[in-house]
């Protein structure tokens, strides 16, 4: 699973240099580290922050979808939401899931304990 997310890192890191298919790659990138986050959380914390702010700031292809959008009379400001909603609702779930998979663990130990 480290190596998973030592993955997911490297191509998140590397998402924010690719124009258009960049936001894809690190959508894809917050799934794996959706996935990884029980075992490394600690790296894939780190790749949903890399996500969110490259997807938040640093991309071109949403900020320029969403000004010809607004230029054509559409509000882009939810295709923005969007992209950046997905990867802190895909954190929030990693966290969820990682505390209720501690304390399934937990319960399990004491259960075998007791």
């Amino acid at each position: 699973m480290k190596a998973l997310a030592i993955i997911a890192l490297i191509f998140s890191a590397l998402s924010v240099f690719i124009p258009v298919g960049g936001v894809f790659i690190a959508m894809f990138c917050s799934v794996l580290a959706l996935i990884t986050f029980y075992k490394s959380p600690t790296l894939s914390g780190v790749t949903f922050g890399i996500n969110v702010i490259a997807t938040a700031f640093l991309s071109p292809s949403i900020m320029a979808t969403a000004a010809t959008m607004h230029s054509n009379g559409e509000d882009g400001v939810g295709l923005y939401w969007f992209y950046v909603g997905f990867h802190v609702v895909l954190f929030v779930l990693a966290v969820l899931a990682s505390m209720i998979l501690k304390k399934r663990a937990s319960k399990k130990q004491t259960a075998t304990a007791g």
